[in-house]
């Protein structure tokens, strides 16, 4: 019993090593492609270049309006960078390493977990996406007048939805990243793909009340409709437009970690099966010649 103690715990040492090493690493391609200051200049134009894209078109079809979508539609488009750099960053990390910069093989057979190695990756993309979150809901609620007040913020409900959100954020990351492993022809555009799908039917820009019962139904398996749920409610109150009007704010949290904890699982499985898959098949660093 102690020896398998001490296996754990230098199995977890080991893990923690390489997630720190690994998201530093991510980081680093992040932000070193140019100075700090360009950086820093890109990372406030991106942002708010969207945002303001995004609401003039709402303005537009709500006429001038500014009632409660507008809030419901600032904190989704300030949230969303969390899944793209989160979710499809994964995925765009596999690919880079084996198409662009064609050290898959050599990472791969390193002495270090790969799924550290690209949770690491992926969590360093996500923390990418804190800026723009925060700039992008500064700009709604002083340019915009969102009402999003110190008053009416919940902040621990925020803080808790926040930190099981990137735990689901990366649980679906693993999901693509999975399929990525099988795939090369096609692998850049997968990302892109499923991107798009998952901002049409987890209520990033409107409630999943306007679509379809059965998309619904589709958008409810999933951790991020549960997150942009329980953190539009953690910043708005009780001001903001619901995508489950029949669920208090303490019901919706407690969803989100279910959800979220089933979609580690299932993460964890599928990875485990398309990470065999692809060593069988041979195709873990087959390039594409993209």
């Amino acid at each position: 019993m102690p020896a398998m103690a001490v296996r754990q715990g230098g199995a977890l040492r080991r893990w923690w090593r390489v997630l720190r090493v690994s998201y530093w690493l991510g980081w680093q391609i992040e932000t070193n492609w140019t100075d700090p200051l360009l950086f820093f200049i890109y990372s406030l134009a991106k942002p708010l270049g969207g945002v303001l894209i995004l609401v003039f078109m709402y303005v537009v079809v709500a006429q001038g309006g500014r009632g409660a979508m507008l809030g419901f539609f600032v904190v989704g488009t300030a949230l969303w960078p969390f899944v793209v750099r989160g979710v499809m960053g994964i995925a765009w990390g596999l690919i880079s390493d084996r198409e662009h910069w064609k050290t898959l093989r050599y990472i791969y057979i390193s002495p270090i977990p790969y799924r550290a190695y690209l949770v690491g990756r992926s969590l360093a993309q996500a923390t990418s996406a804190l800026a723009p979150a925060v700039i992008t809901l500064i700009f709604g609620r002083c340019v915009l007048g969102v009402p999003i007040h110190l008053d009416t913020v919940n902040v621990q409900d925020a803080i808790t939805a926040m930190t099981v959100g990137i735990v689901g954020i990366v649980a679906l990351g693993l999901v693509v990243v999975s399929a990525a492993m099988l795939i090369s022809g096609e692998a850049w555009r997968m990302p892109e793909a499923i991107g798009a799908g998952l901002y049409l039917v987890t209520g990033a820009i409107f409630p999943i009340t306007a679509l379809p019962g059965t998309l619904q139904s589709l958008a409810q398996i999933f951790p991020l409709t549960w997150w942009l749920e329980a953190m539009r409610r953690g910043l708005l109150g009780p001001q903001t437009v619901t995508s489950f009007p029949w669920a208090g704010d303490a019901q919706v949290l407690l969803y989100e970690i279910l959800v979220t904890a089933a979609w580690v699982v299932v993460a964890t499985l599928i990875f485990g099966l398309a990470d065999r898959r692809a060593r069988q098949l041979g195709v873990l660093d087959q390039e594409s010649a993209f």
